[in-house]
């Protein structure tokens, strides 16, 4: 195909997908935790083979379980469960809960759990950023275009979710964390427009309707890191806060601002143009909120109030998201009550399995428990690492119609992708170097 072909080919692939189902999306996620959980109870004296057998085990797998061996998701969960529970009763280091007491914390975000979730957040979506572009992606994973679960869908409410979960405390030195998250907000922004004035002198495929023709996902995170702040300014009563915005937000969408996202209403003023990145804001702002809520909680030292609120939590929101996708389907694009209560459950579900897991390993005075290096390399310079990967993916774009490559070239270039961004990121941690 000649380029205006291929491109208005590719643009037309993207459209009308109506995503798979909760339990599906559920599980291609759930998939490479538990690959983490096998890699994080494992030692290793050699660094060199250590982020190789994480590759092996994490890298190697997520792009598989991504592409040809996506139909087998529920057979392969089953099967890693097995080996996850051999692992354990095979290793020396016995999982025993009566350790689960032993340690205090007071700093969530010194938690593994917390560290692998957002290392595993970043990796997964710079797969699927560049993966998308390939055939052997499967359509029901990429984005819906109204409603739907689909794992794409997950990637920026995850993303929100892991930013409030390491919210710096105002209460502190105010004037050094307003100034951090200026800049932190800055960043996004810079990048956020660099990324449209770069599609467009590009003339590079996208898709309007995701969230609108100048809006895109850095700047969704930059407003929303910046309402979320104001409004923790206001008030204290987070959870509170939280639950205020969305219900708001469901009222506004109820009453006729649903209708005007999804109507044929010409793209003419600034905020017509933008109304998928515009409408969606508030369900984001009390995504990040619930996060800032759920950080707290971690922080408590009550090791066993904070598992008991976990699980209960997890019940709620998880029954919470079936109830309300039977009367208001769950909707990326408004970022409605359905989807971000599914998105908190998927959270909530993940972090109770691995905060149980990663207190009940433990030898004698050490936790057994370790972020794997490739995660925490990620999670120590996420933002560089999620930056280097959009930027590869549109070289990649536009170097191959990707589109049109057989499946043996898409995993060639998938690997090498991948083991060159987590180089990268690796070589730049080295070297202090960081966003």
């Amino acid at each position: 195909m000649n380029y205006t072909e291929y491109k208005a080919f590719h643009e037309s692939f993207m459209r009308n997908n109506h995503g798979s189902n909760a339990a599906h999306t559920f599980l291609c996620i759930f998939f490479t935790v538990q690959c983490t959980l096998l890699c994080a109870i494992q030692e290793s004296n050699r660094e060199d083979l250590k982020h190789l057998y994480e590759y092996i085990i994490i890298g190697l797998p997520l792009i598989l379980v991504h592409t040809v061996l996506t139909e087998y998701i529920c057979s392969l969960n089953a099967i890693l469960a097995i080996i996850l529970l051999y692992s354990f009763i095979n290793n020396r280091k016995l999982i025993n809960f009566g350790n689960f007491f032993k340690i205090e914390h007071t700093d969530c975000k010194r938690l593994h759990s917390i560290s692998c979730i957002r290392g595993l957040t970043y990796l997964i979506t710079s797969l699927c950023i560049l993966a998308v572009d390939f055939k052997d992606f499967p359509r029901y994973l990429a984005k819906t275009e109204r409603y739907g679960y689909s794992l794409m869908d997950t990637g920026v409410g995850l993303f929100v979710l892991i930013s409030g979960l390491v919210h710096k405390d105002l209460n502190g030195n105010f004037s050094k964390v307003a100034k951090s998250n200026f800049k932190f907000v800055s960043i996004l922004l810079v990048l956020g427009i660099s990324r449209y004035v770069s599609i467009k002198q590009l003339d590079y495929h996208e898709h309007v309707t995701e969230y609108g023709v100048h809006w895109n996902f850095f700047i969704t995170l930059a407003v929303c890191k910046f309402l979320s702040t104001i409004f923790l300014l206001i008030s204290n009563q987070i959870l509170v806060l939280s639950i205020s915005v969305m219900v708001v937000h469901e009222f506004m969408l109820y009453n006729s601002l649903e209708a005007w996202v999804f109507s044929n209403a010409p793209r003419i003023t600034l905020i017509d143009a933008n109304r998928e990145g515009i409408s969606s804001t508030l369900g984001y702002v009390s995504l990040y909120l619930f996060a800032v809520h759920l950080k707290k909680m971690l922080m408590h030292r009550n090791r066993k109030d904070v598992l008991q609120n976990l699980v209960i939590y997890s019940i709620v929101f998880i029954t919470l998201s079936f109830v309300v996708n039977l009367f208001r389907p769950t909707s990326r694009t408004l970022a409605n009550t359905g989807y971000c209560a599914y998105l908190i459950s998927i959270l909530l579900v993940i972090l109770t399995i691995m905060y149980l897991i990663e207190f009940s390993l433990y030898n004698g005075h050490k936790m057994v428990f370790q972020t794997p290096l490739m995660l925490s390399a990620i999670n120590n310079n996420g933002l560089l690492y999620f930056l280097i990967c959009n930027l590869l993916t549109g070289f990649v774009n536009i170097i191959f119609q990707t589109m049109l490559l057989p499946s043996s070239v898409t995993f060639v270039i998938l690997n090498i992708y991948m083991i060159f961004t987590l180089y990268i990121i690796l070589c730049l941690n080295r070297r202090g170097i960081k966003i």
